[in-house]
């Protein structure tokens, strides 16, 4: 096994970090109601030293992570307002900073010492997005999804003024004294504003248009005279704010740019991109200093230490989605320490250990960690499986083994939202490992190629199911030897479903209705549902699969010839749902999405009554699984984190007798 470890200059170092890191449990910090622990810390979207350099904050898909620089000691910064943060801004004397984001209904402030939150400012306007903030004296300026430029006070949260930008807001960043505001679109155009008078100052060509023209990172220098972009194109493009006018085209990226920080002294210019790779560039030169390696995925962020930061001053920090922050000399470009992990930028897939000590989750990239449900930290990290992003990922019910099959190529994720954009040169082969020997399983399932599209465990050990555009078929892994072959068709929308006791196989039809297959009897016909199905669920003694739809769920005795199922009002709109049955069987619970709100929805399965609903992740849950002895749901979501929630506190407060 590959155990997690932090690359640092000197082994004292080492232990300070590792001290301090588990010094303090932030998997507690901020939970919702009925959750008991967070596993990650979410996706980075941008970083902020302070001004003295003794403070690192990270903002992420959950929240806002404050490391103090250089002992590593991680503080969580979460309140009773659940969301993302995509912007963040030191003021001026560096005692104060605030933040704000997608899905956040308020703009924090906090105190840089204290770590405590000093003010609220409540967003009136849904749905809320917050992409860029600044401080300009006492005033913070905010802009929003809606095109606004708002002014606030800082101290009482009064809103002071309020103007209307012309076009819509994609990629925007202040210039450091927060006096300008640079705006780039899809089309790689980019517009200056002056916040003071919330005027149009200019409008410059940018990328020029076509089909990789849209701006994906800005940065201004520290004294505002100089912006820089980066774009789909795979340059960086600097422009004299003054003059308006272009200065230069920074050429050598293989990948999309993705992030871009000038160092305090002005004179170096980092630029990171979709291919792992940071460049250094010497600003009077615009010749290209070093190239730094040894990132796994895109880079998501970067930001220089100012001078006279200890032991760091100067140096570069760079986020990526692979989840770790490094520290790099600007002057020589060497790695000088992995200064944190944990920052994974989406869980696609969960599973207990049958033991109950051990949970173990899969990442989009393919990256697969063991937690201990008694540290709540990572305990081992299996990198075998890693690609840029998977297509086919899945964890056997035990967390035995572990499926995937991915692509290479480029991956950007949105800084202020949810969902990512590909652009993928070609996928990897469909592969199948026993997690704790780190060894992979040959077998006839890599045959499939590239026709594979979904890849399930059944709940019977050692059996693995891989469905095409055609077919699926099974095979018990320690053998090789073929279980069935069915002809279902596959929908792009569900994944084929095992019964609890593995005899049964729901798919979809190529009408979207559900299909029913006796795994003991292959020849057999399927049974064909009148409903036809977003996703579904077998309850758990494998009589009824419950039938998600927009509108409805159905109750589906689908043994019973003349059944009419049995409707719940209610159905499931999110872009990935999910459906599970709690472990006795009276309670269906899934994964929806209302107004970019994800939430985890419940009914009474001899109601049809809803009973409540759970929130806490702020993008796409992707799956929901319960612990072997049902007393811990643990969901996993795109915002990179598991939340686990006391499965017999929540269905107290929501049981029929408590209503």
């Amino acid at each position: 096994m590959k155990t997690k470890h932090l690359f640092l200059i000197t082994f004292l170092f080492a232990a300070v970090i590792l001290s301090n890191s588990f010094a303090q449990d932030n998997t507690k910090v901020g939970l919702p109601e009925g959750a008991i622990a967070r596993l990650g810390k979410g996706g980075i979207n941008l970083m902020r030293f302070s001004p003295d350099g003794t403070r690192l904050v990270v903002g992420t898909d959950v929240g806002a992570w404050v490391y103090d620089v250089p002992d590593g000691k991680e503080t969580a910064l979460f309140t009773e307002h659940i969301g993302q943060v995509n912007a963040l801004a030191f003021s001026s004397d560096g005692k104060t900073f605030a933040s704000g984001g997608f899905v956040n209904p308020v703009i924090q402030v906090w105190d840089v010492e204290t770590k405590s939150k000093l003010s609220t400012v409540p967003l009136t306007r849904e749905p809320y997005s917050l992409p860029a903030l600044t401080f300009y004296g006492e005033t913070l300026i905010s802009t929003n999804g809606h095109r606004d430029i708002t002014h606030w006070h800082a101290d009482t949260g009064q809103q002071l003024s309020e103007a209307r930008l012309d076009n819509a807001i994609n990629r925007v960043t202040f210039s450091q004294d927060g006096s300008t505001l640079a705006i780039g679109d899809r089309n790689g155009r980019i517009q200056l504003w002056d916040t003071t008078t919330s005027s149009q100052q200019a409008d410059l060509e940018g990328h020029g248009g076509g089909r990789d023209a849209e701006i994906l990172a800005l940065a201004f220098s520290p004294d505002g005279k100089i912006l820089a972009s980066g774009s789909e194109d795979k340059t960086v493009q600097l422009w004299d704010i003054q003059n308006h006018r272009k200065l230069g085209t920074l050429i050598g990226h293989t990948g999309w740019i993705t992030a871009i920080a000038f160092s305090e002294d002005g004179n170096t210019v980092a630029s990171g991109d979709a291919s792992k790779i940071i460049k250094l560039w010497d600003l009077d030169t615009q010749q290209e200093r070093a190239t730094l390696t040894g990132h796994k995925n895109t880079i998501n962020a970067l930001a220089f230490a100012p001078v006279g930061t200890p032991l760091y001053g100067m140096c570069l920090a760079s986020g990526s989605a692979d989840g770790t922050i490094r520290f790099w000399n600007p002057r020589n470009g060497e790695e000088l320490v992995t200064f944190t992990s944990g920052h994974i930028e989406s869980i696609k897939a969960v599973a207990f250990a049958e033991h109950g000590t051990t949970l173990t989750t899969a990442a989009f990239n393919g990256i697969v960690d063991v937690w201990s449900l008694q540290t709540r930290h990572e305990l081992i990290t299996f990198t075998d499986g890693q690609c840029d992003a998977v297509d086919i990922v899945a964890l056997s019910p035990d967390a035995t083994y572990f499926v995937r099959e991915g692509y290479n190529g480029l991956i950007a994720f949105k800084p202020d939202g949810f969902g990512s954009r590909g652009s993928f040169r070609g996928g990897t082969r469909l592969q199948l490992w026993e997690i704790a020997t780190e060894n992979e399983i040959q077998g006839a399932w890599q045959d499939i190629g590239s026709s594979a599209s979904k890849a399930i465990f059944s709940p019977v050990h050692g059996i693995l199911a891989v469905s095409t555009h055609k077919d699926i078929q099974a095979w018990h892994i320690n053998t090789g030897d073929g279980l069935f072959r069915f002809d279902a068709r596959w929908s792009p929308r569900t994944d084929p479903v095992f019964s609890p006791d593995g005899k049964w196989l729901a798919t979809i039809e190529g009408s979207g209705k559900a299909q029913v297959w006796n795994v003991e009897a292959p020849n057999e016909p399927a049974i064909i549902s009148t409903q036809k199905a977003e996703t579904m669920a077998f309850s758990p003694d494998s009589t009824i699969l419950a039938i998600a739809t927009e509108g409805n769920i159905y109750l589906w005795k689908f043994q019973e010839a003349e059944d009419e199922p049995t409707s719940i009002p209610g159905g499931l709109r999110g872009f990935r749902n999910v459906l599970i049955f709690s472990p006795d069987g009276t309670t269906l619970i899934g994964a929806d999405l209302e107004i970019w709100s994800s939430l985890i929805k419940l009914w009474d399965v001899e109601t049809g009554r809803g009973l409540g609903m759970l929130s806490g992740h702020t993008e796409p849950i992707e799956t929901l699984v319960f612990s072997h002895d049902g007393k811990t749901l643990a969901s996993g979501s795109d915002d990179g984190t598991v939340l686990l929630w006391d499965w017999d506190k929540i269905i107290a407060k929501w049981a029929p007798d408590n209503k």
